[in-house]
């Protein structure tokens, strides 16, 4: 059985030649969900497009609009800037930017509240672990793992070092794929 590195080194050569096509990172987020034994939406990659982190998956959230690389409570702009992976298995605690989090992604509309709204998200990030992806000219992306629950518990087990490491690993191997 390969590693996980060689198996997404074997993925982006395949995929350098079109980049980040919406089927090739359809492919790696849900290859990268596979790995970490997380679900497909709690996996974001990010591509540095003109001093923003624009999602390309998954793909539902390019729409929603982009993170300025200057943006101070994105952990995403914090590791694109400071060129460093870290892990945050408290996340739902930490101070940052939820614009994002607030999006479906299941495809399935939120359940109605009594009063006919729609309930506050269930299941928020509660733990994640973020890597840049980096080119030979800097960042490129980011790679975003997370576990989604109703309490950090509720999500599974915390990150790692291990997992840390692997993920940071895994963003060397897939920078080719970020042009």
């Amino acid at each position: 059985m390969a590693s996980p590195v060689m198996a997404f080194a074997q993925i982006a050569n395949e995929c350098e030649k079109d980049g980040l096509s919406h089927k090739n990172a359809e492919r790696i987020g849900g290859e990268l969900a596979k790995t970490f034994g997380v679900q497909p939406d709690e996996v974001g990659i990010l591509k540095l497009e003109k001093a923003h982190l624009v999602f390309v998956y998954p793909a539902r959230l390019a729409t929603v609009g982009s993170i300025p690389i200057n943006t101070s409570g994105a952990v995403a702009a914090r590791t694109a800037n400071s060129k460093k992976a870290e892990v945050i298995n408290s996340f739902a605690q930490a101070r940052h930017v939820s614009v994002f989090e607030a999006v479906e992604l299941s495809g399935k509309p939120k359940p109605l509240s009594p009063t006919g709204e729609t309930e506050k998200q269930s299941h928020v990030i509660q733990k994640m672990m973020t890597a840049p992806v980096l080119g030979p000219e800097g960042t490129v992306g980011v790679i975003e793992v997370c576990r989604k629950g109703t309490s950090g518990p509720s999500a599974g087990p915390d990150f790692g070092p291990m997992d840390l490491q692997k993920l940071v690993s895994i963003a060397g191997s897939l920078a080719k794929c970020f042009k």
